[in-house]
This record gives C-alpha cells, sequence and structure tokens, in this order.
C-alpha cells in the first residue's frame, strides 16, 4: 500500500493558498478504506479528549478520540487488528515521513529559518527528532473548532476524513487568513482567535477517502465551523508528527 500511497500523494497539485497544502482524492485503495470503515471501534470504545489530559479543560467536549497503538489494537477483534497494524506500518514505513515532509520543504525550510527563540531552546535548528500520534477520531453534536494554528511543537498534520458518503461534505476543515495583512506578526500564540478578524478562504469537503495534509506554521490558521446537527458523526483518522525537544 505504501507505494500506491505516496505516488497518489506526490501526484496531487501543492496548494499555497491561504497556506500549504495538499487536498488528496481516494487516498487509500477503495477495498482497504471499505473494510476501514467498518472496522471503526464503537463510540463506548473511544475517550471524551478533555479526559485525556492532550487539551486545555475549555476544548470542545464533543470530540472523542481513539488512541492507535500497539495496545489499543490488541483490544480489538482480529479482522480490526489487521486494518490498525496496516494503517501503523504505513506511517511507519521508512519512505512515509521523508516523501511527505520533503513535498512541503520550502514551507518547513521557511519556518525553520524563522524559529522564535523559544523554539530554537526547545527544537534546536537542525537534525531534528520526531515523535508521532495518531488516533480515530468522532466529533458529534456542536461539535466546533475556533481558529488556530495548531501548537509549535506541530511539525506535520493529517487529517483522513472518514464519512460513508458525501451527505456531509460541508463539514470539512475550514481554512481562514487574517484580515490584518501584519496579524501574523504580531500574533504566533496557541490560542483561538476571533473569527471576526479572519476571512474565511476555502472549505475542504469532508468527502469519503480524502486526506487533508499541512505543515504546521505561524500563518496555518483553520477550524471546524460549528456541527449542529443531531444525527451527525463525524469521523476521522488524524496522524500528528510533532518535534521533539531537545534532552537538556
Amino acid at each position: 500500500m505504501i507505494d500506491e500511497f505516496l505516488n497518489n500523494f506526490k501526484s496531487t497539485k501543492l496548494e499555497n493558498k491561504p497556506f500549504s497544502h495538499k487536498i488528496v482524492n481516494d487516498i487509500f485503495p477503495k477495498a482497504f478504506y471499505d473494510n476501514l470503515l467498518l472496522s471503526l471501534p464503537h463510540l463506548d470504545e473511544y475517550t471524551p479528549i478533555v479526559k485525556t489530559g492532550r487539551v486545555s479543560s475549555n476544548y470542545p467536549a464533543e470530540r472523542y478520540i481513539f488512541e492507535i497503538n500497539s495496545k489499543s489494537i490488541n483490544q480489538l477483534d482480529e479482522n480490526k487488528k489487521v486494518v490498525f497494524r496496516n494503517i501503523l506500518d504505513l506511517f511507519t514505513h521508512p519512505q512515509f515521513f521523508s516523501t511527505v515532509a520533503n513535498e512541503f520543504k520550502d514551507t518547513i525550510n521557511k519556518r525553520i529559518a524563522n524559529f522564535n527563540d523559544e523554539e530554537k531552546s526547545k527544537f534546536g535548528m537542525n537534525n531534528f527528532n520526531f515523535t508521532m500520534s495518531t488516533s480515530l477520531v468522532k466529533d458529534l453534536t456542536k461539535y466546533k473548532l475556533g481558529v488556530h494554528t495548531d501548537t509549535p511543537a506541530k511539525f506535520l498534520t493529517f487529517l483522513f476524513y472518514l464519512p460513508k458518503d458525501n451527505q456531509n461534505s460541508d463539514l470539512g476543515t475550514v481554512l481562514y487568513e487574517p484580515k490584518d495583512e501584519d496579524f501574523n506578526v504580531k500574533n504566533e500564540t496557541t490560542e483561538h482567535y476571533d473569527i471576526k478578524d479572519f476571512n474565511l478562504v476555502k472549505k475542504v469537503e469532508f468527502k469519503p477517502n480524502t486526506l487533508f495534509i499541512f505543515p504546521r506554521t505561524n500563518y496555518s490558521y483553520h477550524g471546524v465551523q460549528k456541527i449542529d446537527n443531531k444525527s451527525v458523526e463525524r469521523n476521522l483518522l488524524l496522524l500528528n508528527f510533532y518535534l521533539k525537544e531537545i534532552e537538556k
């Protein structure tokens, strides 16, 4: 699967407005995607993300998470184990990270060259090490995520959309740009910003088997508009690579 995945990824156009990203359609082979949907755990096997310690207490309570690792996979039935072991094998393949990062090398190099003093102290300026985190996510009724850029430790974000059909295609990630062109210079924090200060540039359609991927920068402003439908269950496969802090 690695060859098909990377060929599909590399052949997809790199987009730079409002920030560097790719939207890859049919990212997984169809048979694998169909099996992945059938293998999603039940909601009671997920944990509210606010109870994991990964986010602040004011994070939306309507997001649930299922960590994908060796321990959690072993708790699944045999058919599901195979699916998620294949996913981990894909994400940890030696070619995976290097190929994807190389596609965004201009943006990544620019970000590193403009590290602030705190980032230089935490991560250094070269010979970086990385950690990986992957999980399944369910967003339920009234979930909403304000405008933000992600934590500075974030390096690459992969959002694999996992709907069954196109019925809720409007529930994808929204990309923003500040109305004030100097906003990026003045704001480099991890907070969520007031939406009135931003223009909506683009919404990534929440369609089956779609990957939205971008490197984190000080201007990767994105969010999720409010889900206000009692019947909606927004499923995603989330993969993040983080810069590892230097041991001191």
